[in-house]
């Protein structure tokens, strides 16, 4: 059976912290199967991201517009989109990303990314690592080891005498 989901009919799931973060989500994978490819919509209201800058180690995303517009930052390079338009995210921390609705209408999405775990995510502007153990770690399950951590560096020896 083929999975159909159309984000116009469909129901967001609504999330956000403090002034600058906002989302409707709707998961368009089932992060249960066994997918390499995960995609979701995504609906952000004027002024607003829905997530904070960060940089995937592990998968690559890429971003639809299909309606509003955006500043997309990748890196230290910024770049305007608009409905119709597609940007691939690559994976790496050189490439820590954001995506600001700076319209005056909402901002629709499709996030695409390759489902590889585990996965370290870097927020380059809040210090920490994200260490995601599996996909379960999205649906709220025991995802493993998985959790957000501040760097604090150590030697590999450190603990180990």
């Amino acid at each position: 059976m083929i999975k159909k989901t159309n984000i116009f009919s469909g129901k967001w799931n609504e999330a956000g912290h403090g002034e600058k973060f906002q989302r409707g989500h709707i998961p368009l994978t089932n992060l249960n199967d066994d997918n390499l490819i995960g995609c979701g919509a995504f609906c952000v209201k004027p002024g607003k991201r829905a997530f904070p800058r960060h940089a995937h180690l592990a998968n690559d995303e890429a971003v639809y517009v299909v309606s509003g517009s955006g500043m997309l930052t990748v890196g230290d390079k910024n770049q305007a989109l608009v409905a119709g338009d597609f940007a691939m995210l690559p994976r790496g921390a050189g490439f820590a990303h954001v995506l600001v609705n700076d319209g005056k209408d909402d901002l629709v999405y499709l996030c695409m990314s390759s489902m590889i775990m585990p996965e370290v995510v870097d927020y380059p502007d809040s210090g920490k690592l994200g260490v995601l153990g599996s996909k379960d770690f999205w649906s709220g399950d025991d995802a493993g080891v998985s959790g957000f951590y501040r760097l604090n560096p150590v030697d590999y020896w450190d603990g180990e005498d």
